[in-house]
């Protein structure tokens, strides 16, 4: 699920992100991306496997590479890192 937090740039993504789910949150993602909202929370994120980094890559090809990541779990910043993909994303810290 995509929560809108009411800023004009960021939503957030909440529930699962697996294999299962990746269809709708991505296609959830790419609507919020064209309104403009680039800023993607994963601060309400329960569940992910590796389908997370194919939705984060898709929301970077989506948006022109102006997607940007903020609170990613550890777990998740290690899939990145295992995949080599980190220079691709714009991961903030906080």
């Amino acid at each position: 699920m995509i929560v809108d937090d009411g800023s004009d740039r960021r939503f957030g993504v909440t529930g699962n992100l697996v294999m299962t789910t990746y269809i709708e949150q991505q296609q959830k993602a790419i609507s919020a991306l064209e309104q403009g909202r680039v800023i993607i929370d994963f601060q309400k994120l329960q569940e992910f496997d590796s389908s997370a980094v194919a939705f984060m890559l898709e929301c970077v090809r989506s948006s022109k590479s102006q997607a940007k990541f903020s609170s990613l779990p550890k777990a998740l910043r290690g899939l990145i890192d295992l995949y080599g993909v980190a220079d691709l994303l714009d991961i903030s810290r906080g």
